[in-house]
């Protein structure tokens, strides 16, 4: 965007962190998170990212130029700049900590800081004892933190006691007027994540090599991210559906859409998470998409699922194996918790009501600053 382009004053800014590009055709789930944010907000928003391929909707997106790992500080002037030129109300940066603090620094406007993953404390050591009072200080710069889940709340206040400031929590949403679950579902088995270690994405296909050649009417589809980032687990993970290569489709750096598509025809999403995710949006899209849910239940994904999803006993792939079989050869057992899974996300996670959550923080925190978010002129119905 040029910055001859009249914006207006009291806007609520976003700001993505480094590298992201707010793209509608690779986003990030932080990236689908601001924009359902900014769709259902009731106050005016821009959205402020790197500049790269077509964007996802918003009603105004400021470009960034692309800064190095190192230039979290060039970068914030650079922010701060465009806040003093076009003074909006609350600036409200995603994720990464270092960089809120640095912009909280340079600006009269208070700052949120958005958590979309634990925040770990630095390891014992007077290096640690060190970094730790950096991170404490920076927290202190902030007017609000909000997390994605009630899982990283409890962590981060049993971890960062002595860090006082406001906070709530604001998951991902869903609009379930958007999806439209098939009723006859494709025998496939739908597998979406960042070819990682630590999405389990290897297991899962290790798992499925054993048993889809006894089962020819059912196959798989695996949808991978970032896999310029760990090139080796990409092709590990292809190397291991090989022998399946008939029964198996791998997809990289699909839209949206189509993962909103898969989730809506899948007969059951399998969700083998290893580490212990923050959240889960896989998990929520899965279940708005009407895919009975295999679950590792770790981390947030049991806080979103609750009782209705299926539990895997262990990511090994001869631990799971078995549990995706019985899935396989059990019509009722798969549909048995899709339709009480629909209406905990209507009940939990409709977006509407996570952007009105998210609007009253930041009503609140503008309130104890003096500021007043500017409402949209035509809000959305």
């Amino acid at each position: 965007m040029s910055d001859s382009l009249q914006l207006c004053d009291d806007a609520v800014w976003h700001i993505l962190p480094r590298g992201m590009r707010y793209e509608r055709n690779r986003p990030t789930s932080i990236d689908l998170f601001v924009s359902e944010m900014q769709a259902h907000t009731r106050f005016e928003t821009i959205v402020v990212a790197e500049s790269g391929g077509p964007k996802l909707p918003a009603n105004l997106v400021i470009d960034l130029p692309k800064f190095d790992v190192a230039n979290t500080f060039q970068r914030a002037r650079f922010v701060a700049k465009r806040v003093a030129r076009h003074k909006p109300s609350i600036v409200i940066v995603q994720q990464h900590l270092p960089s809120a603090a640095a912009i909280a620094k340079r600006i009269m406007q208070p700052t949120i800081l958005q958590k979309h993953n634990f925040v770990r404390a630095p390891r014992v050591g007077a290096l640690a004892a060190l970094g730790r009072w950096r991170h404490v200080q920076q927290f202190r710069k902030l007017a609000g933190i909000t997390f994605v889940s009630e899982a990283v709340q409890a962590h981060f206040e049993q971890h960062w006691p002595e860090v006082e400031i406001a906070r709530c929590v604001v998951p991902n949403g869903i609009d379930l007027s958007a999806w439209t679950p098939q009723a006859e579902r494709s025998r496939f088995v739908l597998v979406v994540g960042r070819a990682s270690p630590d999405k389990g994405l290897l297991e899962a296909a290790k798992a499925l090599a054993v048993i889809l050649p006894k089962r020819p009417d059912w196959s798989a589809c695996f949808v991978m991210s970032e896999c310029q980032r760990n090139p080796a687990y990409a092709a590990a993970v292809r190397a291991a559906l090989a022998p399946i290569a008939g029964q198996v489709r791998v997809l990289e750096s699909v839209p949206a859409s189509t993962v909103k598509q898969l989730n809506e025809q899948a007969a059951i999403a399998l969700i083998p998470s290893v580490w212990a995710e923050p959240f889960g949006r896989t998990c929520l899209e899965a279940h708005a998409g009407g895919a009975a849910v295999l679950s590792s239940g770790s981390g947030g994904l049991r806080e979103v699922s609750g009782e209705h999803a299926h539990y895997l006993a262990g990511v090994e792939p001869g631990v799971m194996a078995p549990a995706i079989a019985a899935l396989m050869d059990d019509d009722a057992l798969r549909i048995s918790k899709v339709e009480a899974a629909h209406a905990r996300m209507r009940a939990l996670y409709d977006v509407g009501a996570v952007a009105a959550r998210l609007d009253d923080f930041i009503e609140l925190v503008g309130r104890k600053a003096g500021r007043r978010p500017r409402l949209l002129q035509n809000p959305k119905s």
